[in-house]
C-alpha cells in the first residue's frame, strides 16, 4: 500500500513486514517500522503521527518522521476482532467482534462510541467452520473443524465484512451478507443504505466522501455507479471496469484493480476517463502528482499527464515477511515464493526475478520449462490454476479449482470438500469429526489422481508442500484407526499389542500421488492428532510438530521415538536420507534421517526463512530472512564426520 499524508508532505509505503516512511521534499526514507500481521497504518489528519495496530490489538503510536514513539498499549476490546479497520486520522477504531457485534472506540479516550448488532449473522444455531490450515509455506494441517462460536477466529487479521471510512475518517460504510448501512460517527447515528443497493452488496464499495460512494460492477450485467448517500439516488455512472475499487488522496481519483492481477489503474471521475499510469504495484495521488511503486521496490513521483518522473527513491532490502507458500526446482536453480499481496519467482544462481504475479496458495515445478501457480479464491472468483513459463515469466490460464478448498500437497494439489450437507445434528459430534472427501489432483491438468472419503470418526489431514506423502491423524480409539493399522502387518503387530487411551494418535502415511499406504505410527503422548501443528514424513520418518518449536522424529521401521528437538519446521530429503533444522536464530544443523544423529551445523548471521534440498539429497538451499540465498553442498558430510573433519 502506498499513500500521501494528508498534508502530501510525507509518503507511506506498508508491506507484510512493515512500515516506510519517505519525506516528500526531497524524496528520502526517514524512518522504518517493523510490523507484521498488522492492519493499514494510518496518519493523524495534522500528518503529524502515524498509528498501527496489531491483529493481537497492540497499539503502536510514534512522532514523524522517526519517532519518538507516543504511545505502546492494548486495545480494550475483551475477546478480540475476527475483522477490524483504524480510519484516516486515527481517531476511531472499528471491531466486529466474536459476538458479531460492530463497535467503535475513540481511541485516545477508549470511550465506545457505537455498537450494533447483525441479528441475521448472530443466530443461535449457526455453525461456525474453523479453519485448520495456518496458511504458511510448511507441512500443516488442513481443512476444518466445527464450533458453535466464532472465538477462536479473533485476532487473524481476516476478512468477515466490509468496512470503508471516509477520507476525512468521520464516516463509517458497512456491508455484509445481508445488509449495507453507514455510521456518522459525529452524530453516531446508523443510516441504512436504498433498498436498490443491496442487490449489489458483493460489489466494490468506496466512499469518496461523506456524501458519496463509487461502487465497482460487481455483476457482469452491472455497470459501475456513484451513488449519494443522502438520497440513495445515482448521480454518475463512470466508464471503467474493475473488481476493485479505492479513492486516492485526491478523492478526484479512483484507484481500479482486478482479482488476480498486480497492480493498480488510475480513473479519473471528473473527466470520466481511464488514465494511462506506469507498470506499478501501488499508486496514490495528491493535487497534481502521482506516486508510483514498481515491483523492484523503486519509489517514483509523476507530475500527471507527464512520462517521466521528476523524483525516484528505492526501497531498502526488506526482510521477508511469513512465506504462505513456496516451491524450488528439482536442481535448485529456481525459486517461486509467495507472501501477502504478490509472488516472484527468481534464478538462485542470479538472484534474478523472472516472474512477478499476485499471490499464489501452491506452487509446483512438475516441468523443467514451466511451473503451476495456483491463486486463491477471491470473492466470487474460484480458486485457479496459471502455467509460468521460467524462461519468459509469461502466465497464461491452465484450470480452474473449483468451489472447494485447495492445498499444496508436494507433488500434488490436495482438495478438500465437505462430504455431505452439514446440519445441526453434527454439533453433537466429537470436535473435528467433520465427514469430508479428499482428492489429489495434478498440479497441471486438474485431473483426479485419487481421493477418498471420510463419512464418521474423519482423521486430520496434514499436508507438507515439499514432499510427496499426506498424512492422516487418527484418534487412536477409533475402529478406522484399528482398520488403517491393519494396512501395515508391521504397524498392525504393535498397534493390537497396545493399551490405547483416547489421548492416543495413530498417523496413517500416503503416497500423495497414488493415495497408497507406505506406512504408520502410533504415538501414546499428547493430547489427539488436532494436538499438533505439523505432521509430515519422509524415508522411514515421521516427523510431529507441536507448540510451533517442539519436534519429534519416530521411525516407521518400529514406531520408536528417535529424538526430541527444539526449533523450526525441519526440511527432509529421502535420497540421502538426511534432515535439515534451524535451532536458534541462523544455526542450522544437519541430522541423519535414519538416526537422527548429528552430522553437521552451520551458521549465518541472522534466522532463516525457508530450507530445500536438491532432489538428490547432496545440495541444500537456505534462504535467510533478508532474502540472501545459499546452497550448501552436503554430498560429503557423511565423510567428513567419519573422518573428523569440522
Amino acid at each position: 500500500m502506498l499513500r500521501y499524508g494528508p498534508d502530501g508532505r510525507t509518503l507511506m509505503v506498508q508491506n507484510p513486514s512493515g512500515v516506510y516512511l519517505f519525506s516528500r521534499e526531497p524524496l528520502t526514507l526517514r524512518a522504518h517500522m517493523a510490523a507484521e500481521e498488522v492492519y493499514p497504518a494510518r496518519f493523524s489528519l495534522d500528518s503529524q503521527e502515524i498509528s498501527v495496530i496489531g491483529h493481537g490489538l497492540t497499539l503502536n503510536r510514534e512522532k514523524l518522521p522517526g519517532g519518538p514513539i507516543l504511545e505502546q498499549r492494548e486495545l480494550s476490546s475483551r475477546d478480540g476482532c475476527l475483522d477490524a479497520e483504524l480510519a484516516p486520522g486515527a481517531e476511531f477504531f472499528a471491531c466486529l467482534t466474536p459476538e458479531l457485534n460492530l463497535v467503535i472506540y475513540r481511541l485516545s479516550t477508549n470511550e465506545l462510541i457505537f455498537s450494533v448488532s447483525s441479528d441475521q449473522m448472530n443466530s443461535p444455531n449457526r455453525i461456525v467452520y474453523i479453519p485448520l490450515d495456518p496458511d504458511i509455506a510448511f507441512p500443516s494441517p488442513f481443512g476444518f473443524f466445527l464450533a458453535n462460536n466464532w472465538y477462536s477466529m479473533a485476532n487473524r487479521g481476516m476478512k468477515f465484512i466490509s468496512m470503508n471510512f471516509s477520507p476525512d475518517g468521520k464516516m463509517l460504510l458497512v456491508r455484509n451478507e445481508w445488509e449495507a448501512f453507514t455510521v456518522d460517527l459525529t452524530t453516531r447515528r446508523k443510516t441504512s443504505l436504498a433498498g436498490w443497493l443491496h442487490k449489489r452488496l458483493h460489489a466494490s464499495f468506496a466512499l469518496q466522501n461523506d456524501e458519496r460512494v463509487v461502487i465497482a460492477a460487481g455483476e457482469k450485467e452491472a455497470s459501475p455507479v456513484i451513488v449519494s448517500l443522502k438520497t440513495g439516488g445515482i448521480i454518475g455512472t463512470p466508464a471503467f471496469k474493475a473488481d476493485i475499487v479505492r479513492i486516492a488522496s485526491n478523492p478526484r481519483y479512483a484507484l481500479l484493480s482486478d482479482a488476480g492481477s498486480l497492480g493498480v489503474r488510475v480513473f479519473d471521475l471528473e473527466r470520466n476517463r481511464e488514465l494511462d499510469p506506469p507498470n506499478n504495484l501501488s499508486i496514490d495521488i495528491t493535487g497534481n502528482e502521482m506516486a508510483v511503486l514498481n515491483e523492484r521496490g523503486s519509489l517514483f513521483v509523476y507530475h500527471l499527464g507527464e512520462k517521466l518522473p521528476f523524483l525516484a527513491a528505492d526501497l531498502p532490502l526488506d526482510s521477508l515477511p511469513v512465506l504462505r507458500a513456496a516451491a524450488v526446482t528439482a536442481d535448485l536453480d529456481r525459486i517461486a515464493f509467495s507472501v501477502d499481496g504478490n509472488s516472484a519467482a527468481f534464478q538462485i544462481a542470479t538472484g534474478e526475478r523472472t516472474y512477478t504475479g499476485p499471490r499464489f496458495s501452491a506452487a509446483e515445478f512438475s516441468e523443467h520449462a514451466s511451473a503451476y501457480l495456483l491463486l486463491p479464491r477471491e470473492g466470487s472468483n474460484p480458486p485457479r490454476v496459471l502455467q509460468v513459463a521460467l524462461a519468459s515469466g509469461k502466465a497464461t490460464p491452465a484450470w480452474s479449482g473449483g468451489k472447494d478448498h485447495l492445498r499444496s500437497g508436494g507433488a500434488v494439489l490436495l482438495e478438500y470438500a465437505l462430504a455431505t450437507p452439514i446440519r445441526h445434528r453434527f454439533l453433537a459430534t466429537q470436535e473435528n469429526d467433520i465427514p469430508y472427501r479428499v482428492r489429489a489432483l495434478d498440479p497441471a491438468t486438474g485431473k483426479e489422481l485419487w481421493k477418498r472419503e471420510f463419512f464418521e470418526n474423519s482423521p486430520v489431514p496434514f499436508a507438507d508442500p515439499q514432499g510427496d506423502r499426506l498424512v492422516l491423524g487418527w484418534n487412536a480409539t477409533s475402529p478406522h484407526a484399528a482398520s488403517a493399522a491393519k494396512r501395515i502387518p508391521a504397524v498392525w503387530e504393535i498397534f493390537k499389542h497396545a493399551k490405547i487411551s483416547k489421548l492416543d494418535s495413530y498417523f496413517e502415511i500416503l503416497d500423495a500421488r497414488f493415495g497408497k499406504p507406505v506406512g504408520g505410527v502410533l504415538i501414546q503422548v499428547g493430547s489427539g492428532p488436532a494436538s499438533y501443528d505439523a505432521a509430515f514424513s519422509a524415508g522411514d520418518a515421521l516427523f510431529l510438530l507441536k507448540d510451533g518449536k517442539r519436534v519429534s522424529v519416530y521411525s516407521l521401521r518400529d514406531g520408536r521415538l528417535e529424538a526430541r528437538l527444539v526449533g523450526g519446521i525441519p526440511t527432509a530429503n529421502a535420497q540421502n536420507n538426511l534432515f535439515a533444522m534451524e535451532e536458534g536464530p541462523g544455526r542450522l544443523f544437519i541430522y541423519d534421517l535414519a538416526t537422527a544423529a548429528k552430522l553437521e551445523q552451520q551458521f549465518f548471521s541472522e534466522s532463516i526463512a525457508y530450507t530445500h534440498f536438491s532432489v538428490d539429497g547432496n545440495r541444500l538451499l537456505v534462504l535467510t530472512r533478508h532474502q540472501v540465498a545459499y546452497v550448501l553442498d552436503l554430498s560429503g558430510v557423511r565423510t567428513a564426520r567419519s573422518s573428523g573433519s569440522p
